[in-house]
This record gives C-alpha cells, sequence and structure tokens, in this order.
C-alpha cells in the first residue's frame, strides 16, 4: 500500500482505524505533524450486494 502524504504539510500520515458508513468502507488516516485527517474509500461492504 502506498503511503498517503498530508495534502497541509506533504507529510506521511499514520493509519488510525476503518468506519464504515452506509455500505461503503473508509480507512481513516491523521498526520503526525500538523493533525489533520482524512479519509480514503477502500471499498463497498459485500453483504449489502447479494
Amino acid at each position: 500500500m502506498a503511503d498517503v502524504k498530508c495534502r497541509k504539510c506533504n507529510e506521511n500520515m499514520m493509519k488510525r482505524g476503518i468506519i464504515q458508513s452506509g455500505n461503503s468502507k473508509y480507512d481513516l488516516y491523521k498526520c503526525n505533524e500538523c493533525g489533520a485527517e482524512e479519509m480514503k474509500a477502500i471499498g463497498v461492504n459485500p453483504k449489502y450486494h447479494r
């Protein structure tokens, strides 16, 4: 998996966890330098698509 860069300070972000919203899943990332947070879509939950 490629490193996620912060849009504010261009430093690497650390993965903080996973959130599920509806049928979509997102990775949560947080920057250690400036504290910015970002969500990246990682896919759909297969149990909604049978």
